[in-house]
């Protein structure tokens, strides 16, 4: 009795969706809703009730996103219900609303499926509007005129930062143990509405929002990283830089001057490359310490700086240079020949000079 029960409460589900515009029911029970998307459903029957399914999958999806979805359905005082499953690949939705069959009618069939594709479509834009940050992504350029601006100031959203060269992922909560829902392009500029310590809440220019690590945003007058540059929180190292400035750190401790003695450059008076006669502080090596120091903190800054690395660069040769030519003076004025400046003249200064040249090449690369 209850199998022929079963079969016709399922012909008049089957016989009054057939008759419904826009839906389509098979034999087996599979159900399409006409839309943009169409929406498959599984109509399937009891003794005691007709079950309409809905089955759907979020690719990369983790169980944040599916806390999220269930958080959205009643858990109580409905026959609308949620459930999901995940695993490597994604999230899976069960959704599911059904009629007791000693209660079926039309009018309480269609209210049903209602509003399982009410909840349904909800799911959809939502999953929608947090996929379109790519819209903004391929729309982003480094250049944006002045007649984008002020739509952008018009419609209450101004850029504040852009994401970095190396792009950066983005979470729907600011949960590191959630997977992120997606991967934000170089160059995209966006507006910080809200920070929770080292997160951000962002949003774009078409409204979707997210959250991001704060500490690699860059702000909208900060130029983009150099090509070569290495972001370490938040700071564009440049490696040649870096490179020119510790051999200048190096060269301060080898030997300027050789022959019977070996002198560092903290041995030697800075006026002596004016004076050669000078002697005592302040010495020549600490302002080649100077130098370096100026140049590992030009090459490490948020804002690139290549006007200054070059300016240190030049005055690294300047000073290294000098010295040399005082060496010449004092060596010829005593009598010696050219070929005696190599003998006393130690590989420090040339070290020096080879550190200035790398921070010369290296200050826009």
């Amino acid at each position: 009795m209850a199998d022929k029960t079963t079969q016709e409460a399922f012909d008049r589900v089957a016989g009054w969706l057939g008759s419904e515009s826009g839906v389509e029911i098979d034999e087996t029970g599979a159900l399409t809703i006409e839309g943009d998307p169409p929406i498959e459903l599984a109509v399937s029957a009891d003794d005691e009730r007709v079950v309409i399914t809905h089955v759907f999958q979020e690719s990369g999806a983790g169980a944040g996103r599916a806390d999220t979805i269930i958080s959205q359905f009643p858990d109580r005082g409905t026959t609308l219900h949620a459930a999901a499953a995940v695993d490597r690949s994604g999230v899976t939705i069960t959704v599911t609303n059904h009629v007791y069959v000693d209660g079926l009618s039309r009018q309480s069939l269609m209210t049903a499926l209602h509003d399982l594709v009410s909840a349904v479509d909800t799911i959809g834009k939502q999953t929608v509007s947090e996929t379109r940050v790519q819209e903004p992504v391929e729309a982003a350029s480094t250049e944006t005129s002045t007649e984008d601006s002020s739509l952008a100031a018009v419609g209450g959203w101004t850029p504040t930062h852009r994401v970095p060269a190396a792009g950066m992922r983005a979470w729907a909560e600011p949960d590191p143990s959630q997977q992120p829902t997606t991967r934000l392009e170089p160059a995209v500029e966006l507006t910080v509405s809200e920070q929770r310590g080292d997160w951000a809440n962002v949003v774009g220019s078409n409204g979707w929002t997210g959250w991001v690590d704060a500490r690699q945003l860059l702000g909208i007058g900060a130029a983009p990283a150099a090509k070569n540059s290495i972001n370490v929180g938040g700071f564009q190292l440049r490696p040649l830089p870096l490179i020119g400035a510790a051999v200048l750190l190096i060269s301060v401790f080898l030997p300027w001057v050789s022959g019977f003695t070996s002198v560092n450059s903290l041995d030697i008076a800075l006026s002596f490359l004016w004076d050669l006669n000078a002697s005592g502080a302040p010495y020549l090596g600490w302002a080649i310490i100077a130098l370096a120091a100026g140049a590992l903190g030009a090459s490490g800054m948020k804002k690139p700086n290549p006007a200054m690395i070059t300016l240190l660069g030049f005055i690294a040769v300047a000073l290294t240079g000098a010295f040399l030519f005082q060496m010449y003076r004092g060596i010829t004025d005593s009598g010696g020949e050219l070929g005696d400046i190599f003998d006393w003249i130690g590989f420090a200064p040339w070290v020096s000079l080879g550190g200035g040249v790398v921070l010369i090449a290296g200050a826009n690369k």
